[in-house]
């Protein structure tokens, strides 16, 4: 339905009932700095379950120390999450079986990079606004409805929401 594989999602779920660890999906990639002059700042290979790979660049704007040849890496981040609550909220409403016409996001932050300049030390971020744009023969407290399901389940807005932890490593070049 509406470019969800219902079936797919409900025999994942109840695999996972069974079996907590099926609901596990492993995440793992590297990336690399690009030295050269000129190139994009940070460049790495996305893997697909197919096992194609898809490439991701990021690079500073000008005023930060890039070129701004590709998105910043916070882009990808508010990217993500609109994504990630998006594809949840259709994936919410097939479940249900409300068919989508049509479904828009959009997000809205304002960043502050004194932190990373080293001149303060505010939060980069202070807020983030999702905003779903939905078309669908449902009422709006179905539509409401399945918003709330959405918040509640989007591992996005989960990981936003909630202190992770975070280890970060350092290897040196032998």
């Amino acid at each position: 339905m509406h470019n969800v594989n219902v079936e797919a999602v409900e025999e994942t779920a109840a695999k996972a009932e069974g079996d907590p660890g099926a609901a596990v999906q492993p995440v793992a990639f590297d990336g690399e700095w690009q030295t050269a002059e000129g190139a994009v700042q940070f460049t790495a290979e996305i893997p697909l379950p197919d096992g194609r790979s898809v490439t991701f660049e990021a690079d500073y704007p000008p005023h930060m120390g890039g070129r701004g040849q590709a998105p910043n890496p916070l882009a990808y981040c508010f990217w993500g999450g609109i994504a990630c609550f998006a594809m949840t909220y259709a994936q919410e409403a097939a479940l249900k079986g409300v068919e989508l016409r049509s479904l828009k996001a959009r997000v809205r932050a304002e960043m502050n990079m004194s932190r990373a300049l080293g001149t303060g030390d505010l939060p980069p971020v202070d807020g983030i606004d999702w905003y779903l744009e939905v078309d669908a023969d449902a009422s709006e407290e179905e539509l409401a409805e399945i918003k709330e399901i959405s918040d509640e389940r989007c591992p996005g807005a989960f990981c936003i929401r909630n202190p992770i932890e975070l280890r970060t490593h350092l290897e040196t070049a032998a």
